[in-house]
């Protein structure tokens, strides 16, 4: 068929008849600003019109027969096309398009930029173009004659063309003035910095964008190495904190190196470039080189993006600007106002110095959104408790190898005794045994470790009973263990159990627990569980506690190196109501009600401090929490007006030295039931 022909030879797939009716959309929209013929078109000698040289002489003309007779507009076809690019590819370079309400608030805010600027003209570009939504609905706005030049780079060809025709028809036919490559961004823009090539093609006073965030862990290994060596060798190597980056703050880096000082920049990112690891360069970034006038979020949706899952917002900065402070605005319907209010800096929306953020506050900037009593609390009792010295930051009260994270294992029905296969029959003080479908095999406990195996297991007392033990076998010849033990192994590869270690560390796959064991030392009394739900609904405890040092799965973070009484006392802190509220308050969403923190997350957590609090209010705390340890206590809300929550509460208030520590109390549980009542 001719028009899957054309498609395929121009790169544009699916070749179907949606696409060709887009392709000739394009085609017919780049006829109307020429004399309406093909030789007119190509003598253009624009770079992107190139593909229709894929094309023979009789495959063009059939296009713009075609052409002529459809009846879509070229704006219908931005639209269109998004939803015309496969799922697999779409997922594979995140091809999710802004939404009007963000393309409107951003061509507002250009507008009200130019008018406080009082620039004339401007430099607009889009890196990751898309279809040209976000530039053409801005021009649209602002007006043609306020453009210097116009250009973006898209790396389908589809999307890249209809961009290039959209922004044609909005500037009224100033081909001159427009510039679409289709490409990859990275490559584009990092070899126009080399000596040999001119960089002003790529320069803009204003960026609108929506960059791509495809994961990182789904990109290909060399495209990876590739993308970190182009960030660093245009100088952004010092914001770089892992080698596990995220692509959008990569994108950022590079609309940084384009944007004129002074210039404006507004991107749709995903919520969680702002609370984790991989985000922190790019704050760091911002704070160096920017006014960053607001941050945005959706109060009727999670995203800013087409058909997107993630939870986004827009920021908007001003390079070189150094006006303070920065807008935290939940748009409605008031996209005008709130884009007033972007380039103002006034309006009824919280207002934040980005540069004084205590560290406890700087791990989630998402927290300022609206009203919220519960920051209002916590932030008080934090700035309390650190002035008076009665809280202290994580790795200054307790040192930064103090947390870790629990043993990742390979096979957890093999590597837990007991499991769903094997039970427990009798424990001796040397030995364990287990059986089988009327098996029974001893394990010598030298080989064994007693160990937490998931939170769920203890989620109703602070005292966790460790009944499970984890396989910790040296890397020794099969033959030198013991025979009960070679037994065990040998049903471990016959049943499939240890299949997973087996793939993953060949001969001595049996041995990647013990290695964990002697480099990690993952042992401890106090555990805090990686991730919970904060409707508290199957746990009453946050935090567990043992009388005796044991290890615990990945599925804990474990305090080493403290005493039996100030594990006892950290157990009271992670358990009380306000650290459950700095949960709720900092905690990285991974879902509509599950949270987590990570290790460096809690190093920058005020926790009590060890060394330098009332010794006798220290041990009222710690009866506090035996008055409960063993107890089998109701879900958390539950809790709250409690007497023995109440009290604990109080206790680790009155320690911190909080002005009207029953007030407190009150108000603060009074605030976390009208949230709970909210989330139901």
């Amino acid at each position: 068929m001719k028009t899957k022909k054309i498609l395929e030879k121009m790169g544009i797939r699916p070749a179907n008849e949606e696409n060709f009716i887009i392709l000739a959309t394009v085609i017919k929209t780049f006829l109307n600003y020429t004399d309406g013929s093909l030789d007119s078109l190509i003598n253009q000698k624009i770079p992107i019109l190139s593909i229709l040289n894929k094309l023979d002489r009789d495959e063009l003309k059939f296009l713009k027969s075609e052409a002529e007779k459809i009846n879509f507009s070229i704006e219908e076809c931005q639209i269109k096309v998004q939803k015309a690019i496969p799922q697999d590819e779409r997922k594979k370079v995140a091809a999710y398009y802004t939404i009007p309400s963000g393309t409107r608030l951003m061509a507002y805010a250009v507008e009200e930029f130019l008018k406080q600027s009082k620039r004339n003209k401007i430099i607009l570009a889009d890196p990751f173009l898309g279809s040209g939504l976000t530039l053409t609905t801005t021009i649209k706005k602002i007006g043609a004659d306020k453009i210097e030049k116009v250009w973006g780079i898209e790396l389908m060809p589809l999307p890249a063309l209809i961009a290039f025709a959209s922004l044609l028809h909005v500037m009224n036919g100033k081909w001159n003035k427009i510039s679409v490559i289709a490409g990859d961004a990275f490559k584009e823009i990092s070899e126009a910095s080399s000596p040999f090539i001119d960089r002003e093609a790529f320069i803009a006073d204003v960026i609108l964008t929506n960059p791509p965030f495809t994961r990182w862990k789904y990109l290909d290994e060399k495209y990876r190495e590739y993308l970190l060596s182009v960030i660093e060798g245009l100088g952004y190597g010092k914001y770089i904190t892992r080698r596990e980056v995220s692509l959008q703050t990569l994108s950022m880096f590079l609309c940084d190196h384009i944007l004129s000082d002074g210039g404006l920049l507004m991107s749709v990112l995903p919520a969680s470039t702002f609370y984790t690891i991989y985000g922190r360069g790019y704050k760091d970034l911002l704070r160096e080189k920017y006014g960053v006038y607001a941050v945005v979020e959706s109060k009727s949706r999670a995203s800013f993006s087409e058909d997107s899952g993630f939870k986004e917002v827009i920021i908007a900065a001003v390079k070189g600007s150094k006006r303070k402070p920065t807008l935290f605005i939940e748009l409605n319907d008031d996209v005008e106002k709130a884009a007033k209010a972007i380039i103002s800096g006034s309006g009824s929306y919280t207002a934040v110095d980005l540069h004084a953020l205590p560290r406890f506050l700087d791990i989630n900037w998402l927290v300022f959104f609206g009203e919220n009593k519960l920051r209002e609390i916590v932030i008080e009792v934090f700035k309390q408790g650190l002035s008076k010295k009665t809280l202290g930051y994580w790795d200054d009260v307790l040192g930064r190898d103090s947390i870790i994270r629990g043993v990742e294992m390979y096979g957890p029905e093999f590597f837990f005794i007991p499991n769903k296969y094997w039970k427990t029959v009798e424990e001796k003080r040397n030995l364990v045994k287990i059986e089988s479908q009327g098996k029974e095999l001893a394990i010598n406990k030298e080989f064994l470790i007693k160990t937490l195996r998931k939170p769920s297991l203890y989620s109703r007392k602070i005292m966790a009973e460790v009944d499970t033990y984890m396989l910790s076998i040296p890397p020794v010849e099969f033959e030198e263990l013991p025979s009960d033990l070679q037994e065990y192994i040998q049903w471990g590869i016959r049943s499939g159990a240890a299949r997973p270690a087996i793939n993953a560390y060949g001969k001595y796959w049996y041995s990647h627990v013990y290695k964990q064991m002697t480099t990690k030392k993952p042992f401890g009394q106090v555990f805090i569980p990686d991730k919970v739900d904060l409707l508290f609904k199957n746990r009453s405890v946050f935090a567990n506690y043992t009388n005796e040092k044991v290890a615990a799965s990945k599925n804990f973070y474990i305090i080493k190196g403290v005493s039996k009484s100030s594990a006892k006392l950290l157990a009271g802190w992670f358990n009380s109501t306000i650290f459950i509220s700095v949960l709720i308050l900092l905690g990285r969403k991974i879902s509509e009600t599950w949270t987590r923190f990570l290790e460096n997350d809690y190093l920058e957590l005020p926790l009590i401090n060890l060394n330098k609090n009332d010794k006798e209010m220290m041990l009222e705390v710690v009866k506090n929490v035996d008055t409960i340890l063993e107890k089998d206590l109701p879900p958390l809300w539950e809790q709250l007006g409690e007497e023995y929550r109440y009290e604990l509460d109080l206790t680790l208030v009155k320690l911190i030295g909080i002005e009207k520590p029953k007030e407190k109390i009150e108000g603060l549980y009074h605030t976390l039931s009208n949230l709970l009542y909210k989330n139901e």
